[in-house]
């Protein structure tokens, strides 16, 4: 991770603490994010047809954007959607969140998807998808990743890479499933239990080679600008 990733890491973790405080009385939202809340209610009771109508029109009155509404196995309807923040960031910095609303009510909170976007050499860094407890196994994850491929496609990206970090190291079969069925490379250090994947666009004439090119270059700047702050 570079130092700008590793900055934005941060902002992005402690906005979601305070946001996570004011909503639910709770401090962090990684690990808040697998307790099980009582769902909010429906406007009109079993009605999940107009749930999904008002909620769009709610998040796109916010200046948001519905991307997709799917259905999943379970009878749910599964909203993804993109943040815009106005900050001039919002093509680099995204958002994508997941809204499931089922007869019983709208799951909270929200499950998030980040993702950081290098316009200048089209690649696209998936910095976290947060999917977790009971919501793993019921679709949201494909549905979301659909998302993430379609928008990659629509602003031409060559390549997305991303890490899979030791903490998702007691289902790493799973995880490695569900990058491996969207075209991912997955390379993983069980002894270190640290892992890298990969999807190169290969329909705009991406290759892996110069993925391992922009990620060399990439480093030694880092290297170059750790060693002139030494210096200063």
């Amino acid at each position: 991770m570079s130092e700008k990733d590793h900055f934005r890491s941060e902002i992005t973790s402690n906005m979601l603490t305070d946001l996570f405080k004011d909503l639910f009385g709770v401090g962090d939202p990684f690990t808040d994010f697998q307790r099980e809340y009582k769902p909010t209610a429906l406007k009109k009771k079993g009605d999940i047809e107009f749930e999904v109508q008002w909620q769009t029109k709610d998040l796109e009155n916010e200046g948001h954007k519905v991307l997709h509404v799917a259905q999943n196995r379970y009878g749910e309807s599964v909203m993804v959607y993109r943040l815009y923040h106005g900050d001039g960031l919002d093509d680099e910095d995204i958002t994508l969140k997941v809204k499931v609303i089922t007869k019983k009510g709208v799951k909270v909170p929200d499950s998030n998807v980040f993702l950081i976007v290098d316009q200048e050499n089209k690649h696209m860094r998936i910095a976290d998808i947060r999917i977790e407890g009971n919501r793993v196994n019921r679709g949201y994850g494909s549905i979301v990743m659909g998302e993430i491929l379609k928008l990659a496609h629509q602003l031409e990206i060559k390549y997305i890479t991303g890490w899979i970090s030791g903490v998702d190291w007691d289902h790493i079969e799973r995880s490695e499933h569900f990058y491996r069925k969207f075209g991912f490379d997955c390379v993983l250090n069980h002894l270190i239990k640290h892992g890298t994947i990969t999807w190169v666009n290969e329909a705009l004439g991406a290759t892996r080679e110069e993925l391992k090119k922009l990620q060399s270059s990439h480093d030694n700047s880092i290297r170059i600008r750790n060693n002139q702050s030494r210096r200063i």
